[in-house]
């Protein structure tokens, strides 16, 4: 079953930015943004920022005021 996901479309600036930061981590652009992401959200305060289960790229983000 295909998922229709939101992707969002990411400036080109910051595209260049993540590709050098990935290249000198050493590690594909897909997981420095989702680790940059990940960080970014948590340290928010707001929603609560998890893993999903192992070998699931999902996110699962909690909104205490939507409770």
């Amino acid at each position: 079953m295909p998922r229709n996901l939101y992707s969002p479309r990411l400036s080109d600036d910051v595209v260049c930015l993540l590709y050098q930061e990935a290249k000198r981590r050493r590690m594909p652009m897909t997981r420095l943004a989702d680790e940059l992401l990940r960080k970014g959200l948590a340290a928010g305060g707001n929603p609560e920022v998890r893993s999903g289960s192992p070998g699931n790229d999902s996110i699962v983000m909690q909104f205490p005021e939507a409770a």
